[in-house]
């Protein structure tokens, strides 16, 4: 059901009291479905969405105006200033007076948009199972290789099957099928998982990971929690018809951080590329470049740009300053001209694009004007552990 009527009631009337009721007519809904739909489509409830979307906008006023506290109270829909004080101070641990000092601003974007991935999110159990491990010396298929491999070997199975890549062994990649069984090995264990569905096409399942890793889960209020991620195969007479995908998940702690900064310029080495796998051949031209030629360089490697326009892909590493290209290497010199920026601080899970497109909501509700396309950092300490790996998108700011 589309929910885009939903979200313009919403935001029309965010400082109003806002009825449950008149926002489910306004989406065509029941109020169950309200609640069930919101959630679904933003990692929400409705009173959450509404609760930091309005303290976005007081925090922006706050930050932008001279307005006193108690106007930007009403104006976004607290009932008083010491509500609005109350609220800063538990979502940021600031007062509204250290925020205005501060140089951080606070973003919770407004959804406009209706998601094509319908996503769920609920504690789920996945029960005792028994662990086969398929091996193979390709990647492509390997899923539905070991699925055939598991019919034939238990011909007439009909329990559930969960499924995920296994660790490598030698030359050989492994693929993991959990069965329930008589005899198991692996223990039952909950979790809040977000979930989707998507037919046993593989274009289809890259697709749906990537919606619900990529870009639901950026902007949603939750972040990835260290817990095993699953495939279950829905099948029936040895036939898988469509997939459950899930992702375990915990709260998100808090609001998006940008910062409007004055940046010095920044040079960086660089190559260009386009089509299928365009990033990894553009990242791999640069550090092969860098092996043969500057392998310190390499080696002390710690922030890596990133910047994409369809399917060209510009990637490279930060330099204190140019560096001489022999005649030939397919590289290049790019800078990124010192002045002002808003960056976007965050994690490195996957694509940058759902972050840019936080950036660009937070750089149009200020009225702000751009210069040229986003890009991205990735700032590593050299250990290359992804809960250590943080992501920075810059977009220039015109004076």
């Amino acid at each position: 059901m589309p929910l885009s009527p939903l979200f313009n009631e919403l935001e029309q009337n965010i400082a109003n009291d806002l009825n449950v009721e008149r926002l489910a007519e306004a989406g065509l809904l029941s109020r169950s479905q309200l609640y069930r739909e919101f959630y679904n489509t933003t990692g929400h409830s409705v009173k959450e969405y509404v609760r930091k979307r309005r303290l976005s906008a007081a925090l922006a006023m706050i930050r932008h105006t001279d307005m006193p506290l108690r106007k930007i109270a009403k104006e976004c829909g607290f009932s008083g200033e010491q509500a609005l004080c109350k609220s800063i101070k538990a979502a940021i641990n600031q007062t509204p007076r250290e925020y205005r000092a501060g140089s951080d601003e606070y973003y919770f974007p407004a959804c406009e948009e209706d998601r094509a991935q319908i996503v769920t999110v609920s504690t789920e159990t996945i029960p005792p199972t028994l662990c086969l491990r398929y091996y193979d010396s390709c990647l492509q298929g390997i899923e539905n290789r070991a699925l055939a491999w598991l019919f034939a070997a238990r011909p007439g199975y009909n329990g559930r099957i969960f499924g995920r890549k296994g660790a490598q062994k030698g030359s050989k990649l492994c693929y993991e099928l959990h069965i329930e069984a008589g005899q198991t090995d692996q223990p039952a264990f909950s979790g809040t998982f977000a979930k989707t569905t998507c037919p046993n096409i593989e274009e289809e399942i890259i697709a749906a990971w990537d919606s619900l890793y990529n870009s639901w889960l950026k902007t949603s209020m939750f972040i990835q929690a260290d817990q095993p991620w699953f495939e279950e195969y829905v099948h029936t007479h040895g036939q898988v018809k469509r997939l459950q995908l899930y992702l375990p998940v915990q709260k998100r702690p808090g609001f998006h951080k940008i910062r409007l900064c004055q940046c010095k310029d920044m040079p960086f080495l660089t190559a260009r590329k386009s089509g299928k796998s365009a990033e990894k051949a553009a990242s791999k031209a640069v550090m092969d470049f860098l092996s043969a030629q500057y392998p310190r360089l390499g080696q002390s490697a710690r922030q890596f740009y990133v910047s994409a326009q369809e399917d060209i892909y510009t990637c490279g590493i930060a330099l204190q300053g140019a560096l001489r290209l022999p005649a030939g290497s397919g590289l290049q010199m790019i800078t990124q001209p010192a002045g002002e920026y808003a960056v976007l601080e965050g994690d490195c899970c996957g694509d940058s694009g759902a972050y840019e497109s936080v950036l660009a909501s937070w750089v149009g509700s200020m009225g702000l004007r751009t210069v040229d396309a986003s890009f991205a950092v990735y700032e590593t300490d050299g250990s290359f552990d992804k809960q250590k790996i943080r992501v920075k998108i810059y977009q220039k700011i015109e004076k």
